[in-house]
């Protein structure tokens, strides 16, 4: 037996109350019903002009003022660089709440970043800001030590033997080889040092 088919429900267009038609796929099937009972307008030109249409709130947000903006402002290039097909829209006066057409400028993308996010200088070496007023420098020092001016110094201890440049346990690299090879450093708790071996010393075996 061949499926039952579903009646198509009668609906218009919410704007221009049009009777709504299941349209034709291009391989030929109706639309399915599932997409036609969403569907409330005809077109999407009647879908746009319904949401022109439609009550705006008296203290809009960001993104409807700047929707609206870009609206109200005449298309074409750039009025500042001159780029084909500006698509954004600035406030000269700074307030995106003032939508006069005497206040917004046609503008570029590259443009309209960088009336916004213009690069200040750092308030300690004139470098390019990061953050919070400071270059990249100065905004990690505040960040990992709470002043921007502070320095870290290592403290860079010497061998106890020798006097070079200690490495691990007080002592320079050969002497802590020569110590962990001879099994002074495994010895926990010892009252003894490094430096009291013979054999670290020079008196011993090893040089």
């Amino acid at each position: 037996m061949p499926a039952h088919r579903k009646l198509t429900p009668e609906k218009c267009c919410q704007y221009c109350s049009k009777k709504l038609e299941r349209k034709r796929l291009p391989n030929g099937d109706l639309e399915y019903l599932i997409h036609f009972n969403r569907r409330k307008y005809c077109d999407r030109f009647c879908m746009a002009r319904a949401f022109e249409e439609r009550p705006k709130k008296d203290d809009p947000g960001w993104s409807t003022a700047h929707y609206h903006a870009r609206k109200i402002v005449k298309s074409g290039p750039c009025e500042r660089c001159g780029s084909p097909n500006a698509l954004d829209a600035h406030h000269k006066d700074g307030n995106w709440r003032n939508n006069l057409p005497e206040n917004l400028e046609r503008i570029c993308r590259s443009c309209h970043n960088k009336v916004h996010r213009e690069r200040q200088s750092c308030k300690i070496c004139g470098k390019p800001q990061k953050g919070l007023g400071y270059c990249n420098k100065h905004y990690l020092r505040f960040k990992r030590h709470g002043d921007p001016l502070m320095v870290k110094r290592a403290r860079r201890m010497k061998c106890e033997i020798c006097g070079e440049l200690a490495h691990a346990k007080g002592l320079c690299g050969k002497h802590y080889m020569q110590a962990k090879r001879a099994g002074l450093l495994a010895i926990q708790g010892s009252s003894a040092t490094p430096s009291q071996s013979p054999w670290l010393s020079g008196s011993g075996g090893g040089s």
